[in-house]
């Protein structure tokens, strides 16, 4: 979740609060299925995952699919072209 001093740049906070809200609605909709406390925990875990450096992010996730190109510029090629 963005902070408002992570906001820096953007330039529609209110509309990225709203997309949080939802996505959090979402989880906590489906994680609730698979336990009372899942949805709980998942939010705990959450802060750990800005441990990770993104590098390793696109490692793990994303090397198979654009080889060496990190994911993050392959998303600005995709919103400028």
């Amino acid at each position: 979740m963005y902070r408002s001093s992570e906001a820096r740049g953007l330039k529609n906070f209110p509309q990225v609060e709203d997309f949080q809200d939802e996505a959090q609605q979402l989880l906590a909709r489906h994680s609730i299925s698979r336990g009372a406390t899942r949805f709980g925990r998942l939010l705990l875990i959450l802060p750990l995952l800005r441990t990770i450096r993104a590098e390793k992010i696109d490692k793990v996730f994303f090397a198979g699919t654009f080889g060496n190109t990190s994911i993050e510029k392959m998303i600005c090629k995709m919103y400028k072209g």
